[in-house]
């Protein structure tokens, strides 16, 4: 029996623009994603009936795994039993897409293990279908993802020296609230055309630039994460959120001054750590 074990990476966002708020109350925007090396793992094999356990932090909010299998199985037309065992490791309603990963993760397994025909088209249509982060989550690397967040344009790779540090204080946060407290009104510093620029001109040398419009609303909306994450930017500077949060994230030129303020942090007690890059993959 073939048993396929697959890393679920997790995503930041470099910057997040909110351009407008749609009459459906849906969010246009525009964001730089990045995978990077924290990762869920997820172990799947063919079964004769469908199975799924996780171990690690509980998982908050919709089981994407198994809506994207669902999803899969109406496309195709029949059952794609799998026993899944997902351990988790990325922080859960974070801001770091680690949901979405495992659902792209169990679309690229199935498609895999049942050698289903169906093009990176089709693959993509079905992950929008899941979430929006899917689709970025199924190919990963650097990428300018506009509209909802769910198209999505490669961009060239960032600086393979670079890490990240990664702090997420223990505070679930709603990305529905987070979005609804936000009317798209107030102007946007528009971070992403310039990082954007910046990475297609091969002009970016040192981590900078990077911020998120929705970062004074989800603190407004969440104190003991502005509490908890104050004594983070004070010591160190550059601390951004990812997605609606509540994990926060500092770029850096290399993975010894990423560990250099890790330790930092650590000494905080807050949950942190070190991450490089992941570039994409077929």
């Amino acid at each position: 029996m073939t048993t396929l074990i697959l890393p679920a990476y997790a995503k930041l966002n470099l910057t997040l623009d909110v351009l407008s708020r749609r009459q459906d109350g849906y969010h246009e925007i525009a964001s730089v994603l990045q995978t990077v090396s924290l990762h869920d793992l997820l172990i799947a094999e063919p079964a004769a009936s469908a199975s799924f356990e996780a171990t690690g932090p509980p998982m908050a909010g919709e089981n994407l795994v198994l809506k994207a299998i669902r999803l899969l199985e109406q496309r195709v037309g029949r059952p794609l039993p799998l026993r899944l065992r997902l351990h988790k490791r990325v922080p859960v309603a974070a801001g770091m897409g680690g949901g979405s990963a495992d659902a792209a993760a169990v679309l690229q397994a199935a498609t895999r293990l049942y050698e289903l025909s169906l093009t990176v088209d089709d693959l993509q249509e079905i992950a929008t279908q899941v979430g929006q982060d899917v689709p970025f989550l199924l190919r990963g690397g650097t990428a300018l993802a506009t509209g909802l967040g769910s198209t999505i344009e490669p961009m060239p790779a960032l600086p393979r020296r670079w890490a990240f540090l990664v702090v997420a204080p223990p505070v679930a946060v709603s990305t529905q609230v987070v979005y609804a407290a936000v009317d798209g009104r107030a102007p946007s510093p528009q971070r992403t055309p310039v990082l954007v620029a910046a990475l297609r001109g091969g002009r970016l040398d040192a981590p900078s630039g990077f911020g998120n419009d929705l970062e004074s609303a989800t603190r407004s909306l969440y104190p003991e994460l502005d509490r908890a994450i104050i004594p983070v930017s004070a010591a160190i500077p550059g601390v951004t959120m990812t997605g609606s949060g509540g994990a926060f994230f500092a770029a850096f030129g290399s993975v010894a001054a990423a560990r250099a303020a890790a330790e930092k942090v650590r000494a905080m007690g807050a949950p942190v750590w070190v991450c490089r890059p992941v570039p994409g993959w077929s």
